[in-house]
């Protein structure tokens, strides 16, 4: 009894295969066809990017901290992301807990130094009492040996007499010349260490002014990624800011495809999420390094028509709007097409259409007949057919690797 139920079960499994495989046969299977008609073939430089403010600024941090403080923006909240900041305006501060210790000791050094230089500080007053001690000592001296020198020629006094007060008006003189140069060089080394702590006291002001993150141009905060009482590693972003008014795309060419990229060219722009209005715009500047990491050019692509809209009681804050509705917004992804050559009235179709043996499958009484096409200009969305196709052919564009040569296909129009 088991063995009848398993064979009639195996029977049934069979029935359905065949089934299965007579309807895959005969049933035509369901795709969207384009026609091969006249128009405009171009031929472009592929390249992606993103939509970004054309002026913005990355801030980021000058040593390893914690984030100490976000300052208030709007309504007395804590600033954050889209809010609105004009230039020089404090978003965050790091916290640094030793530097008021740290200025408060330099202060202290630079006072002192300063005070031991004043003119009227008893440092001072010690060491020119000292030095015209020893100049009104060597005078003195200098002038007796002078009129030692007078009685000498009168011989009043012995040679030796006169010899020992040379001797002691050198010496005086030179004990009060010593003593100046020690004067002069104990001063010169007040100055300098006075001058060193000014220094260490301007570094200290910098760190503090470091340590306070500002706006550095009137824009919108674009990115806020830590909160007080974070860790930021030395360099890591703190803020971006960017000015919302004017929005570019900015995208890698490669290498071996930049020679053919000028400024002025015009381009054609896929958005993301927006596969159906066409949107314009125009290279305007070709930075002239590549990243030797990805061996691309940064170009940057002005928007055609584009219209800035801000919102009620900001001049900062709204949307960008292109022809046709679409609004791009900042950090969107975007393909280009920057066009190289262009053929005004030539047979083409849409790229869809082709297959990576650069084949195109052209329904034909109810089949998908592979045809070879000899490719002219192309671009992400359109190739022209050099030859291989006639216009008015209709090219299935959906589904591509189920089919095979002479398989019946069953087609709807593209919408």
């Amino acid at each position: 009894m088991k063995r009848i139920l398993l064979l009639g079960l195996l029977g049934v499994v069979v029935i359905a295969g065949v089934v299965a495989l007579m309807g895959a046969l005969f049933n035509p299977s369901v795709h969207q066809v384009a026609p091969v008609r006249q128009g405009p073939a171009i031929e472009s430089v592929y390249a992606t990017g993103f939509v970004e403010a054309a002026q913005r600024r990355v801030l980021r941090a000058p040593r390893a901290a914690v984030i100490d403080t976000i300052f208030d923006g709007p309504g007395q909240r804590t600033l954050r992301e889209g809010d609105e900041v004009r230039a020089g305006q404090p978003i965050l501060r790091l916290r640094d807990s030793t530097l008021a210790a740290r200025r408060a000791t330099a202060q202290v050094e630079a006072d002192r130094l300063a005070a031991q230089l004043a003119p009227d500080s008893p440092f001072i007053k010690a060491w020119a009492g000292r030095v015209s001690e020893a100049s009104a000592a060597a005078t003195d001296a200098r002038d007796r040996e002078k009129r030692l020198a007078r009685q000498l020629e009168t011989r009043n006094v012995s040679l030796d007499q006169y010899e020992a007060a040379r001797t002691a008006a050198t010496v005086a003189e030179q004990r009060r010349d010593a003593l100046q140069k020690d004067f002069d060089q104990a001063v010169a080394d007040l100055g300098a260490a006075g001058k060193a702590a000014r220094s260490a006291l301007d570094q200290l002001d910098a760190a503090e002014r470091d340590d306070m993150v500002v706006a550095p141009l009137d824009g919108v905060i674009l990115r806020l990624p830590l909160k007080a009482g974070e860790f930021a590693p030395m360099g890591a972003e703190l803020a971006m800011v960017g000015d919302l008014r004017e929005l570019i795309i900015e995208s890698e060419v490669n290498e071996d495809d930049i020679s053919r990229v000028r400024i002025g060219a015009s381009v054609m722009i896929r958005l993301a999420g927006n596969d159906t209005e066409k949107v314009d715009g125009e290279v305007f500047e070709v930075l002239p390094d590549a990243d030797r990491a990805t061996k691309g050019y940064l170009v940057k692509v002005r928007f055609a028509g584009a219209k800035f809209t801000a919102q009620p009681g900001s001049q900062l804050r709204g949307s960008t709007e292109l022809p046709g509705g679409v609004v791009p917004l900042s950090g969107m992804t975007a393909e280009l097409g920057v066009i190289t050559r262009r053929k005004d009235n030539a047979l083409v179709f849409p790229r869809a259409a082709l297959t990576p043996d650069n084949t195109v499958f052209v329904v034909r009484d109810g089949r998908a007949v592979e045809a070879k096409v000899v490719l002219g200009l192309m671009n992400f969305s359109v190739c022209e057919a050099a030859g291989g196709l006639a216009s008015g052919d209709q090219v299935i564009i959906t589904d591509l690797r189920a089919l095979k040569d002479g398989a019946r296909v069953r087609v709807k129009e593209a919408k």
